[in-house]
């Protein structure tokens, strides 16, 4: 039902926009502008889809992985490195706080994206002049990543429903995103026999903690 909810208004969108099409007489222009909306639709619908998919196939213990003892440190370098021009132009400041090795047994490009997903939300909900800081230590037989932010924070009403399939809480629907990252977050962090947990408050940002068999 949700998805079904949520595929409505692209596809609502770019059947509107193919009609536009037919409707401008031919112009050329309109022709084209009608054509790039098609394509963004659809490449929302796309993505919407490969990561329900991907998610599914976590949680049914489907995905493929290919854990490997993987030094986690370049692995969040390389994530840094990607946002810090996003959070540069947002006026973010992100601070790092990790060995140059910390081992892991995980799936470098599914950790990479676990951790994009949870950079690009603490960037995303972080206002201007404010930080996010990245940081991961040994901890007992687990590896502990944390990505806090001094963003928008989270209510305690919502913390449990984060996790949800599309759902996206009342702060975050200004905010372009599809209401995926967490729930493949969760679901991947699970399939590699960890879990992921989060504190956070309205106004006080957020500290996610993602903990990894080491």
């Amino acid at each position: 039902d949700d998805v079904a909810h949520d595929l409505r208004t692209p596809i609502t969108r770019l059947r509107g926009a193919a009609e536009t099409a037919l409707q401008s007489g031919g112009d050329e222009g309109d022709m084209r502008d009608a054509l790039a909306e098609c394509i963004e639709e659809s490449e929302r619908i796309q993505i919407m889809l490969n990561t329900l998919m991907d998610v599914s196939e976590a949680e049914t213990g489907a995905m493929r992985l290919n854990p490997q003892k993987l030094n986690v440190a370049p692995v969040l370098d390389e994530v840094v490195d990607l946002y810090s021009y996003v959070a540069e132009d947002k006026g973010v400041s992100v601070a790092t706080d990790y060995p140059a090795e910390i081992f892991a047994l995980a799936d470098r490009n599914r950790i990479r994206q676990v951790m994009a997903n949870l950079l690009d939300n603490a960037v995303k909900y972080t206002p201007e002049g404010g930080s996010v800081l990245i940081s991961a230590v040994r901890s007992g037989e687990d590896v502990l990543i944390t990505v806090k932010d001094t963003g928008i924070g989270i209510s305690g009403s919502e913390l449990d429903s984060i996790w949800d399939r599309l759902y996206r809480g009342d702060r975050s629907r200004p905010e372009r995103g599809l209401g995926l990252g967490l729930s493949l977050v969760k679901a991947i962090v699970g399939a590699h026999r960890g879990r992921v947990e989060v504190s956070s408050a309205p106004g006080s940002g957020s500290e996610f903690s993602v903990h990894l068999p080491a």
